[in-house]
């Protein structure tokens, strides 16, 4: 079978973060409307939070509709592990295309806030050098001069404003990407309907949806032999410029100027072709330097409930020869595996893909599994 070859992908872990909005000049008047949507959104924020919290402690969270899940795991610069997730949401169980959304993760198994920070001591008001200090000002210390407490601080939290618009006939995706080191983790997604400003006293309440899902975050800084997740793409697009840090969260499989348009239900039609991708990490090294890897893919049909063996690619192969004598896979390196597939071959129906990838230094085979499916 014809096999196309795939474009090498590179993660590049950037400073993720929410910009926020610019100070208006001094000599300038607030707007009356930004102040009022600053303070629609102060309040979703607040909402948001103790949907959060509530569904931390064990209360029960609403789930107005729906939210499928998908994640994979990629290593990042330094010990960190890049998460890029996928929300699939019917847009027909929606009542707005206004969304908040918000996560949260927690160390597995937190159940409350962690402790905020307190804040600085108030000075004593008898004490004689702050008496010194305020005796020529004609009015009392200003309180809100004292700092407040600093909120509880996540391993990863991050709010935002989303005006979606699905495709016709096609669902409501969501994706976003989160940095975190490893370890085992509870991710908290809180998705709720922004209400429509000056919408009648009478209108039907904004829905909300609130899961919880555990992340089992894998080390990858170890140095132990491993692979990043499979992931199953419809195609492969190249970038004029790279992400910015504000845009890398909302576009979590952009690695500088390649973006990977993934496939989060697995389902490709018998005219496109299955774009596999997948990093292997840490590989045994000779006292050269040199490593030998192969990588090859089976897949199996199902058939009456019972799995075939269908058909298999040739092998690739990794060393020093075919990837260069000057790339060194130890550190934050990786080596990028992956083939594209057409499945004009395939007949409909539901398929598995096993991976096996062979160190032939360490005599360890690595194995991953991912399931797909084949429509007309």
């Amino acid at each position: 079978m014809r096999v196309a070859a795939v474009a090498c992908f590179v993660v590049v872990m950037g400073t993720l973060g929410v910009a926020g909005q610019r100070p208006a000049p001094k000599d300038q008047k607030p707007d009356a409307a930004v102040q009022a949507q600053a303070m629609a959104q102060q309040q979703e924020a607040q909402t948001l939070v103790r949907l959060a919290d509530a569904a931390m402690s064990g209360q029960q969270a609403p789930a107005e509709f729906p939210i499928q899940f998908q994640n994979d795991f990629l290593r990042a610069q330094g010990s960190r592990v890049w998460v890029p997730i996928t929300l699939t949401i019917d847009p027909a169980k929606l009542s707005s295309n206004a969304l908040a959304l918000y996560l949260r993760v927690v160390p597995r198994g937190m159940t409350a806030p962690p402790a905020a920070a307190a804040a600085p001591p108030v000075p004593d008001k008898n004490d004689k050098n702050s008496k010194d200090k305020d005796k020529d000002k004609k009015k009392p210390a200003d309180k809100a001069a004292v700092p407040p407490p600093s909120g509880p601080n996540y391993p990863y939290e991050d709010l935002s404003m989303i005006d979606v618009k699905p495709a016709p006939g096609q669902p409501v995706r969501i994706l976003r990407g989160i940095g975190v080191p490893a370890g085992s983790y509870d991710l908290y997604v809180v998705l709720h309907e922004r209400a429509a400003a000056g919408a009648a006293a009478s209108a039907a309440p904004p829905k909300a949806s609130v899961f919880k899902q555990p992340l089992d975050v894998p080390n990858y800084g170890a140095g132990e032999f491993s692979t990043s997740t499979v992931i199953l793409a419809e195609r492969v697009d190249q970038l004029t410029t790279p992400m910015t840090p504000e845009q890398q969260s909302e576009h979590p499989y952009a690695f500088g100027q390649t973006e990977i348009v993934v496939a989060p239900d697995h389902k490709f039609k018998k005219s496109q072709e299955l774009i596999v991708l997948l990093q292997i990490y840490n590989p045994q090294l000779s006292p050269e330097k040199k490593f030998n890897l192969e990588a090859n893919y089976t897949f199996y049909r199902t058939e009456a409930g019972t799995e075939k063996r269908f058909n298999s690619t040739e092998p690739q192969v990794f060393n020093s020869d075919t990837m260069g004598a000057g790339f060194d896979p130890s550190g934050n390196s990786s080596i990028q595996a992956g083939q594209g597939v057409p499945l004009q071959s395939f007949p409909e129906g539901s398929y598995r893909l096993e991976i096996k990838v062979a160190d032939k230094l360490s005599s360890k085979v690595l194995t991953q599994n991912v399931n797909f499916t084949v429509t007309p």
